[in-house]
Formats: C-alpha cells, structure tokens, sequence
C-alpha cells in the first residue's frame, strides 16, 4: 500500500508540472552538498553542458562554499543563494515553493533539472521532484524520484560519473574555479607581502579535514618543508583559521621560515594565489581540490583507504600523488604511514625538476581562470 500511494504521489508530482520543452535548453542544477571538494568536483559540469549545447542557459542553485565558489564561472548564466533545503517533507515543500517563485520572478523556466553524484541524497531528489518545474536526471539512491535516474559507477572518478549527466561519451573537463581581477589583487598583495624577494614559492596544507584520518606524522612533515626551504623556496601554510594552531605547531617543529595565511583569503582569492604559486605539498582536503583546479604543480601525501580513482588526479601530470596500496580498515591512529620522509622528499625534487618554476606558467594558469563574471 506505501509503495502504491508513493507512486501515485510522484506521478502526481510529474503530472502537475507545466509543459516544458524546446530549445534552446534550459538546465536547473541543485547543489546543495558543500563540502569544497564536491564543488570544485561539480564545475567541469557547466562547461561541458556549454560545450554540447552553446546556446543552453544554465542556473544553479546553490548555498555558502558552492555558491561563493561558482560567483564568477562564466559558464553559469544565474546563481541563486538558496538556504539547505532541510531535511523534513515539510521544509523541503517549503524550500522548493521559495526557489520557484525566486525562478519565476526572473522568467526562469528550467527545462531540466540536473543533480550530479556528491547530491545523491533521497531528500535532494525529492526537493527536485517537489519543484514541480521539469524533468530531473540525476544519481540514483531512490531511483523513482528522478524521471532519468543515473547508477553511480565506482570504477570512475567523481569527475567522469558527473560528466555522465551530460551525456555518455561526454569528454573530460578539468575542474576550475574562477577569480576576477580584484580576487588577483589581493592574492597577489598577500604573496608580495610574505615573498618580497621573488623566491620560488611553495604553498603548503598540512591539515586535512578534522572528520578523516588524512593527516601526515608531524615530524615528517617538518621534514620534507625543511629540505623544501634549503633548496631556496619561500613557503606559505593554507588552511582555515581552526586549522592555524595545528599549521602553527607543525611550523615551529620546523623551524620553519615560511608564513601561515590561514584564513586569508575568499575562495576565488584561493585560487588566485595558487596560481600565482609555483607548487602545491597537500594533504588530501579542499585545497588540494583548488589546487586542481588553478592547475599548479602538486604533491599529494594521500590516504591509501580511500580509492585512489574517485577523488585524485591521478592521471594529471601536474599531479604526483604519493600513497600506500589500498586497504580496507583505518587503524585509529592512522597518519599516512605507508608515505616516509624519504620518498616525499624524493617526490618534490621529481615534481620540481618536471615542471620548473616559470613566470610563463603562472601568467597561463592566471589567464586561463580570471574572470569578469560577476554573481
């Protein structure tokens, strides 16, 4: 009887929506899981709906780091800042009756509404089904909620699965997050402030996310940055504020002489410096994502419990990722045990002698992502 009266429900949902169709297309994209690297992990999506259909108007819906990331992607015609859709029918109503008003108020009228595969929630197919707008394709956890439901498939990266949206065959498109001029500006004031002398600059994050054991033992770490800074590069520590004590602690066990800009910049200003960098030691957190994305050099000190093929650039040449073989269980003092000093200090002097620092390199990643688009 449930799965009868949830049927009639939804063709109730689908039936009550307003014909829509036509070309040129109009797409509706609900991104409301924000962790950084699902964001950054969804942007190759916009440029690929542009690439397949130029003429298309894409508008996504988003909150906080999502929308505070896509504010100058060009490829998205309408941002809207949208609150959590919650979790209970009766907020989902509530928030799904907002945002089409918000729509119809400035003539939207979405011919599809799109979810990529970090938004694989029941709720968010149910939010998008009660929007009452068009047809949804998305992944499928309750594949009923969606008029073209899509299997995630784990033997792809997050990337290729959300490419999938757009259409099989779609080709790859590398992540990127966009700054403007001003975004540059600021980037570029805080590195002429701790680099005055033009070094060859190295950003560093030493802390990952608090809720996974992806952070490296502390006396490695300042291991490699200090054989980093004897081969003449000036470095600077990224993170968040609540990240700044562990920066701190790990800085001081170096003996470090580089600066900690924890807390400093924006997202877009994120971007801009890493840029403006001439490589990138991440753990595997949100920077690293960013750092994807402005395409500098990097070395990846990544967990070995995690599939490698999800989340890392494992086929970027810009990219040397250092891991141990997959394993299953993740001891409770787990610290990336499998990576020695050894071997990421090898790994930088690799990375560096592949892609020297070069101001022609930084000018191409700063040229490929500034933008003049505003939300």
């Amino acid at each position: 009887m449930r799965n009868t009266l949830l049927r009639l429900f939804f063709q109730l949902m689908r039936y009550s929506r307003p014909r829509v169709g036509g070309s040129p297309p109009v797409f509706l994209i609900l991104q409301y899981r924000i962790p950084l690297g699902c964001c950054v992990h969804g942007t190759p999506i916009y440029a690929a709906l542009k690439a397949a259909h130029p003429d298309c108007t894409i508008i996504v819906a988003t909150r906080s780091l999502g929308f505070a990331l896509l504010q100058h992607n060009p490829h998205v015609d309408h941002l809207f800042d949208t609150p959590d859709p919650g979790s209970s029918f009766r907020d989902l109503l509530l928030h799904a009756t907002q945002l089409r008003d918000r729509l119809q108020t400035r003539g939207l009228r979405p011919t599809r509404i799109l979810q990529d595969a970090s938004n694989r929630r029941g709720k968010l197919a149910l939010f998008a089904l009660l929007l009452r707008l068009a047809p949804t394709r998305g992944f499928a956890q309750i594949p009923q909620l969606y008029d073209e439901p899509i299997l995630y498939d784990k033997s792809i990266s997050l990337i290729a699965n959300n490419l999938r949206l757009v259409g099989d065959g779609t080709p790859h498109h590398e992540p990127a997050v966009y700054f403007t001029t001003e975004d540059l500006t600021v980037a570029q004031s805080l590195l002429h402030e701790v680099n005055a002398e033009g070094q060859q600059l190295t950003a560093i994050v030493v802390q990952g996310s608090g809720a996974q054991r992806n952070n490296w033992h502390e006396e490695r770490f300042a291991a490699l940055i200090r054989q980093v800074e004897a081969l003449g590069h000036r470095t600077i520590f990224l993170g968040t504020l609540d990240e700044a004590p562990a920066i701190n602690r790990i800085r001081a066990l170096s003996v470090s002489r580089g600066t900690s800009l924890a807390g400093r910049t924006s997202i877009p200003q994120l971007a801009a410096l890493l840029c403006s960098c001439d490589t990138l030691i991440t753990v595997d957190t949100g920077t690293l994502h960013v750092g994807r994305a402005a395409g500098v050099p990097m070395l990846v000190l990544a967990p070995s419990w995690q599939p490698a093929i999800e989340w890392l650039p494992i086929n970027d040449t810009r990219a040397l990722v250092l891991r141990g073989e997959d394993r299953n269980d993740i001891p409770s003092d787990y610290q990336l045990d499998e990576i020695s000093t050894e071997s990421a200090i090898n790994a930088f002097a690799q990375l560096t002698n592949t892609h020297p620092p070069l101001g022609s390199a930084r000018e191409q990643r700063i040229a490929r992502l500034l933008s003049n688009t505003r939300a």
